[in-house]
């Protein structure tokens, strides 16, 4: 996949590294920015929390997980999926510094999907 595709979240004030993972886990293109330590390897667990939201949501009849988001004492991580209907089921996963624009980086977000979604396609 095109790394260009983490384009989007690039330009979002406060990105720090960004995925691309298939349903599995695997690592399709990844960004570790400005963060230290194996961003590819965690997106992997990242990826198992988001099938796991998938399941808990779809077991309370609410239909599949949209965007996940999880704040840490200095970051904002956020999970997005391409649908568990797309024609290839993609998981995106961005962190962002506390104070950036998160906003823009869950529009990025979904902007992003459906472009990865047609790359794969």
């Amino acid at each position: 996949m095109d790394e260009g595709i983490l384009d989007d979240l690039r330009a979002v004030k406060g990105f720090l590294g960004g995925a691309v993972n298939n349903y599995t886990g695997e690592c399709l293109v990844c960004d570790t920015g400005r963060l230290t330590g194996n961003l590819e390897e965690v997106s992997a667990t990242f990826n198992d929390v988001f099938r796991d939201a998938h399941k808990i949501s779809s077991t309370l009849k609410l239909g599949a997980t949209e965007i996940m988001e999880i704040y840490t004492e200095k970051a904002v991580i956020l999970m997005g999926c391409s649908g568990e209907e797309a024609r290839v089921h993609l998981h995106v996963f961005a962190i962002f510094q506390k104070d950036g624009n998160v906003a823009l980086g869950k529009m990025a977000l979904k902007k992003i999907l459906p472009k990865a979604v047609e790359m794969l396609s």
